[in-house]
């Protein structure tokens, strides 16, 4: 294995474990939820999440969306799993 590819199965293996973080965080889709926010502060350092009245109006958009997430977060991880196989 070559410098440049061990460099790369170290970047593909943090990505995964990144990826995965994510995954078991969110993995009850009950408990989560796609949210817009707002910047509050002058210089991007603070944001608000938009009310929950206003967002239950698009909550079958963001549930759409939120499933294909989860299956592009997957779709990463394997096209990463497989890149680590080449290598």
């Amino acid at each position: 294995m070559t410098d440049e590819q061990y460099t790369r199965a170290v970047q593909i293996n943090n990505r995964i474990k990144e990826l995965e973080k994510v995954k078991e965080y969110i993995k009850q889709k009950t408990k989560h939820r796609l949210w817009y926010a707002y910047n509050t502060g002058e210089f991007g350092s603070s944001w608000s999440l938009c009310p929950e009245w206003c967002m239950r109006n698009i909550g079958d958009i963001l549930d759409k969306h939120d499933l294909m997430i989860r299956q592009e977060i997957e779709e990463e991880i394997e096209k990463l799993k497989a890149e680590i196989k080449e290598l």
